[in-house]
């Protein structure tokens, strides 16, 4: 026996254990989600702690809300498989939707945050700037700060989907006792 499964070929029967095991895509799928979920607790907790301990004492709100975020959205998909519950197309509808809505709405005030391209007087974009311009000139896009604002409303996403499965779950288990 291998990690891989029985590489025995002199053995040609299926057993219950083999069925039900996870195959090749399902396992990088579940590597994947907690390399990146340890990552982001393991940054998350780090950035945290840095800007709390600023300097000048005033830490950016932008910056704290972005890195606490980024540590619920690690700590929920390292124990998506303890959660026990799959959002679903409801679910996974609400998560989206809030993503994309979070990034275009907050893309449309002009904001004052502490960070992010402030060499521009216009900027737009929630938590980290990303479009600026000045008065009459074209507009800048910040790819970086857009894929941080992706993640950031993705957790948040994540956040409303699993909040909408584990709500189904309770109403399906309510009505099943009732």
């Amino acid at each position: 026996m291998s990690a891989v499964g029985n590489v025995d070929p002199s053995t040609d029967h299926a057993t219950d254990e083999d069925e039900e095991s996870p195959g090749l895509w399902e396992s990088f799928g579940s590597a994947l989600r907690l390399i990146v979920g340890w990552f982001c607790v393991a940054i998350g907790v780090l950035n945290l702690m840095v800007e709390l301990d600023r300097a000048d004492g005033t830490p950016d709100s932008a910056y704290l809300l972005f890195h606490f975020i980024l540590l619920v959205g690690g700590v929920l998909l390292v124990s998506f498989a303890w959660i026990g519950v799959k959002p679903g197309i409801p679910g996974w509808s609400a998560g989206v939707a809030v993503m994309i809505a979070g990034v275009v709405f907050s893309a449309l005030p002009a904001n004052e945050t502490v960070c992010c391209l402030t060499a521009f007087s216009e900027r737009h974009g929630y938590p980290f700037t990303i479009m600026a311009r000045d008065a009459g000139s074209r507009w800048h896009v910040d790819s970086q700060h857009l894929l941080a604002d992706l993640l950031f409303w993705g957790y948040m996403g994540l956040v409303v989907g699993l909040t909408v499965a584990l709500t189904r779950k309770v109403a399906s288990r309510e009505e099943d006792a009732g």
